[in-house]
Formats: structure tokens, C-alpha cells, sequence
């Protein structure tokens, strides 16, 4: 029994620290992908009413001839406002650039009646809107709960430092400490000095 609680105090541990790991990411957009998929924050209102403001999408890693025209791409902007940042839209245009050729992505927010004035080439392309994830809303909103540090400092890594402290404890006891001479044996040993000491006051 003991072992099995050491092990299930250990996979707690391991999943509490990946949790805290994907919550640092999540709050920096880091999230990689798993298993082809990748979970990301929508902070904005531009692909209303496909997909919510301040909410979460699923999207995934796709080829670049798999992209077509009406497809939902999340891709890093050049947009002076949010440069290097990610920006899903949809795909309005599939062009050519005129003097080498490559291909370049039009795109256009599901709320505006005008194509975004930057193009985007297939290198900046993050991966294809797959779904909004169900209770994205929520979800969305404990991500940046917690991204605020002392929040996350006592919601997270507080109760992470007790457990660690409370298994260390635990192992060095268990590694330097005395065990514990069972109660019932305890129990029987007196019991018997008690019928040897009245014993000795029969014969006496």
C-alpha cells in the first residue's frame, strides 16, 4: 500500500508539473503541437460569428497544397498592430508574388468587408482552424487567470511546493526513519507481564 501511494503521489507530481507547464505556454501562445493538433487563444472579435472573441480554438498542422480558398488559417501577422503575433483569418485569395513566384496567402476577418493588406506566405503559416473547443470561453478565461503571477503562484505553484515538501518528507522518513513496532504486538507483550506478574503473586 505505502508503495502504491508513493507511485500515485509521484504521477500527481508529473502531472502537476505539466500542467504548469502548459499554462506558462498557453498564457505566451507557446502551446505546441500534439499529435498534429494545437490548442490556441482568440483574443479578438475579427472572425465574428464563426469563431467567438476571448475564447479557444483547435487547429492543426496542414500541407501547403491542402490550403484553399475559404479555409480559417492561423498564421504570424505582419500587420504593424500586432507584428509577430499570431492572427487567424480566413483565406479570402490564393496568389502569386510577381517576381519570385511564391505563393502568397490573401486574408480577411469574418467581421470586415476588406481583405487584410499584408499577404502571408506559407512559412508564417501556424496551422488550419479545426474547431472552437467547447467551453472555449472558459477555458480562455482560466488560461489568463492564471497567467497573472501571484494568482498562478497560489493556485498552482503554492499547492505544487507542499506536495513536493510533504513526498520529500515522507521518502527520507521512510529511507532514515525507525519503523513502528505494530500496536498489536505492543498489546500482547503487556498482557503477558500481566499474567507473569499474577502469576508470581499466586505463588506468593
Amino acid at each position: 500500500m505505502k508503495r502504491l501511494a508513493n507511485v500515485v503521489e509521484i504521477i500527481f507530481l508529473v502531472i502537476m508539473l505539466l500542467m504548469c507547464a502548459v499554462i506558462i505556454m498557453a498564457g505566451r501562445g507557446n502551446v505546441p503541437f500534439i499529435f498534429g493538433y494545437r490548442v490556441l487563444q482568440v483574443v479578438t472579435d475579427s472572425m465574428m460569428p464563426t469563431i467567438s472573441g476571448e475564447t479557444c480554438i483547435i487547429i492543426e498542422q496542414v500541407e501547403q497544397e491542402d490550403i484553399q480558398v475559404g479555409d480559417i488559417i492561423t498564421f504570424v501577422s505582419e500587420s504593424p498592430q500586432i507584428k509577430g503575433f499570431l492572427n487567424t483569418h480566413r483565406v479570402y485569395e490564393i496568389t502569386e508574388d510577381a517576381e519570385s513566384g511564391e505563393t502568397l496567402y490573401i486574408t480577411i476577418g469574418d467581421a470586415s468587408n476588406k481583405p487584410d493588406p499584408y499577404p502571408v506566405a506559407y512559412d508564417q503559416i501556424v496551422g488550419r482552424y479545426v474547431r472552437e473547443l467547447p467551453y472555449g470561453e472558459w477555458l480562455y478565461r482560466a488560461i489568463r487567470f492564471l497567467a497573472d503571477q501571484v494568482n498562478y503562484f497560489i493556485i498552482v505553484i503554492l499547492p505544487l511546493l507542499l506536495c513536493c515538501l510533504s513526498y520529500v518528507r515522507q521518502f527520507f522518513k521512510a529511507l532514515f526513519g525507525k519503523e513502528e513496532e505494530p500496536v498489536a504486538e505492543d498489546i500482547q507483550i503487556v498482557d503477558l507481564e500481566e499474567e507473569d506478574a499474577n502469576e508470581e503473586g499466586r505463588c506468593c
